[in-house]
């Protein structure tokens, strides 16, 4: 136990150490671009973006599957799994914000970006089958009697989901062009945070095998051979399940961003083409919370005062979901798009991706990472203020 805690504490101070040689390089960075700013105040230019995104997500979570849903064969009526009712949505809408202080005068820069998104889903599957079945003859006439004989499963399932994702950096410069125009190639470096989380509920309920027989009545008051009585059993299952998933992060990043002009000019309107490449490594925490329960009763013809009685039932108390593990989560990302920019004012449309290898603990009993991935359109108007 002590050399695990040993361990631990180690790479805490690994993390840390790191991190604080991350905010110092980009305080220094800071320290070449604030004289510039103090010094020619008239010149300086702020630039505040702000958009907004509709991202595919990557990276699910495990399926609720309780034994009564693993059973072979499958009952007539499910047509349609319950595991892919379960999927959680695959898009995601959201916004974000940035600032960024670029002196004129430095090739150095500052700029705080936040982006956000979240997602919301419910989904509802009902499947049954319908029998009609002869359960006797009426003692009287001698009629059939029939009974309608339903199976049916059910799922439903609820999700909501939201991520965050924080850059403080600290940029310069470095003059790259690919042709004539104006253009623009920056290299930054600072700390990322980011904040997974993600909640599923799911309700089930199913009753596989209703089950009725004609069986020959046996009494000496009533002889007749063609007079039946019945039979018949069935099973019935219940089960939910609510767990949290999460994921909270914080590490050194890198990034490239450029953009070149190829048309007009940025005081009469430039069109340009913009890039970007980023990397960051992340030291985080996975977490997993919530519970789930499974419940069974068989029925036959045992009649009580009170109606149909259960032959048995299962019914164990919930049982619970807590794990929470440290992790590694290196991320990439990058985009590509294009760019309108007149004098202090440039709309921008692109697509955009980021993903993060094994963030997520998408499992319920086990563990089990997955890469948490986003990827899609984005847009973004900026303003510059002063310049």
């Amino acid at each position: 136990m002590s050399e695990l805690i040993i361990r631990e504490s180690a790479l805490g101070n690994v993390r840390w150490n790191l991190l604080a040689t991350v905010s110092a390089m980009a305080i220094c960075g800071a320290g070449y671009a604030v004289p510039a700013l103090a010094g020619d105040a008239d010149h300086s230019a702020v630039w505040i973006e702000l958009g907004a995104q509709v991202e595919r997500m990557q990276g699910g979570y495990d399926a609720f599957l309780p034994p009564f849903l693993q059973s072979s064969p499958r009952p007539a009526f499910e047509e349609v799994p319950s595991a892919s009712t379960q999927r959680p949505p695959r898009y995601a809408i959201g916004g974000g914000g940035k600032i960024t202080f670029s002196p004129e005068g430095s090739d150095w820069s500052l700029s705080a970006d936040v982006r956000y998104g979240r997602s919301n889903g419910a989904k509802h599957l009902h499947q049954q089958t319908t029998q009609i079945r002869q359960s006797g003859v009426h003692l009287l006439t001698d009629d059939p009697i029939y009974v309608r004989l339903t199976g049916f499963g059910d799922t439903a399932s609820a999700h909501k989901s939201s991520y965050v994702i924080a850059d403080f950096v600290a940029g310069r410069d470095v003059g790259l062009g690919l042709w004539r125009g104006s253009s623009s190639a920056v290299v930054d470096f600072g700390v990322r945070f980011v904040q997974f989380s993600a909640k599923n509920a799911t309700t089930l309920r199913e009753l596989p095998d209703p089950f009725i027989e004609r069986v020959p009545r046996s009494s000496p008051f009533l002889p007749n051979a063609h007079k039946y009585t019945t039979n018949s059993h069935h099973h019935s299952f219940y089960a939910q399940s609510s767990v949290w998933h999460s994921f909270s992060g914080v590490g050194p990043t890198i990034s490239m961003n450029g953009s070149q002009g190829f048309a007009g000019n940025p005081d009469a309107g430039e069109l340009s083409f913009d890039w970007g490449l980023n990397g960051a490594v992340l030291f985080g925490r996975q977490k997993v919370h919530g519970s789930h329960k499974t419940t069974g009763e068989y029925f036959t013809n045992h009649f009580t005062a009170f109606g149909f009685a259960p032959k048995s039932s299962y019914n164990p108390p919930p049982k619970p979901v807590a794990r929470t593990r440290s992790v590694v989560v290196p991320n990439i990302g990058g985009f590509a798009g294009l760019s309108v920019r007149r004098s202090n004012a440039k709309v921008s449309f692109g697509y955009r991706a980021d993903f993060f290898f094994g963030a997520m603990d998408s499992g319920l009993d086990t563990p089990h990472s997955v890469t948490r991935g986003f990827h899609g359109p984005f847009a973004t108007i900026s303003i510059g203020l002063g310049g």
